[in-house]
């Protein structure tokens, strides 16, 4: 019976927040009110592709080659920081190239 019950108010929970959450006019999503988060992660984004970036991103991959070459750590690991290299800087082209093909 309690058990019924607990459904039963669930139920209305569920249906009361779809209800609201399907009311809410869209204004309040305006591009101002993300504007500061936004020139966050372009902060982020020119400091993970910029000069310093690409400098340590390069001695990484000198270093792990080195040390994959003379058998001090597995070859799995020196290709994971290439792979690690190129999503980081490829990444852009990743998204464009999937959200294109999405029709967006």
């Amino acid at each position: 019976m309690a058990a019924a019950r607990f459904n039963h108010f669930a139920m209305l929970g569920v249906l009361g927040a779809l209800a609201l959450t399907s009311s809410t006019d869209l204004a309040f999503a305006t591009a101002s009110t993300f504007q500061p988060l936004n020139t966050a992660m372009t902060s982020v984004l020119q400091f993970m592709t910029g000069t310093f970036a690409t400098t340590a991103a390069t001695v990484a991959v000198a270093a792990v080659g080195f040390l994959a070459l003379t058998s001090r750590i597995p070859w799995s690991w020196a290709f994971a920081v290439v792979i690690g290299v190129a999503l980081i800087f490829g990444a852009s082209q990743i998204v464009q190239s999937l959200t294109s093909g999405m029709g967006g």
